[in-house]
């Protein structure tokens, strides 16, 4: 557990990277926040409350924010995988959102995942192998229930499915992520989306 357990405050401003959070008496902090949490802040003024994890090395301190527990929880998970540092935990939830890593690792997909900068196939693959076990146990707890609704979160059975039809994480993602009808059963959904991609079903399976 971190020190430092949350911050509440008023943003003050914000860098490429981070979040400028005035607290108690005008001491304002700098707080290092992934990009998808950091677009969700609100404007200069606002008020903010970011779950925090601080990091400590000999000759600095670095804080870090998040706006949701799945995302904490996931950053701190980065960070025990073999040479993962802040740094690239950092990019990799700057690229991905906590669901849709969590799905990325249930998935195999190394492809999403090295899309964060300076993380390569190999480390993708080493977060896959050494966080997969803990994340499928995660799912339906803490990082589910931090799932927005959509066809592309992490367990949704519609993409379930076409994962297990041998399309990518991606491809499965991208067409469901086209349809809007949240109403539709998930054969259904599934058969639109095989239908974007070209492949739809035959009706008599």
């Amino acid at each position: 557990m971190s020190l430092i357990e949350a911050i509440e405050g008023t943003v003050e401003g914000t860098t490429a990277d981070a979040a400028l959070v005035r607290i108690g008496g005008g001491l304002v902090l700098k707080v290092l926040v992934p990009a998808h949490d950091l677009a969700a802040l609100p404007k200069t003024g606002g008020q903010v409350r970011l779950l925090t994890h601080l990091a400590v090395r000999e000759d600095d301190l670095q804080l870090y924010g998040f706006v949701t527990e799945a995302g904490r929880k996931l950053f701190g998970s980065l960070l025990g995988v073999s040479q993962v540092g802040p740094k690239a935990a950092m990019a990799v939830l700057s690229v991905l959102s906590p669901e849709e890593l969590a799905g990325a690792i249930v998935a195999g997909d190394t492809v999403a995942i090295s899309r964060a900068q300076g993380v390569g196939k190999r480390t993708a693959e080493r977060i896959i192998l050494e966080l997969k076990a803990g994340v499928e146990k995660q799912i339906g707890g803490p990082i589910s229930a931090a799932a927005p609704s959509s066809g592309a979160a992490a367990g949704d059975p519609a993409l379930q499915w076409l994962l297990g039809l041998g399309f990518s994480a991606a491809e499965a993602r991208q067409a469901l992520a086209v349809e809007s009808d949240d109403g539709l059963e998930t054969d259904e959904r599934v058969r639109r989306a095989l239908r974007r991609m070209g492949n739809a079903p035959n009706p008599t399976a």
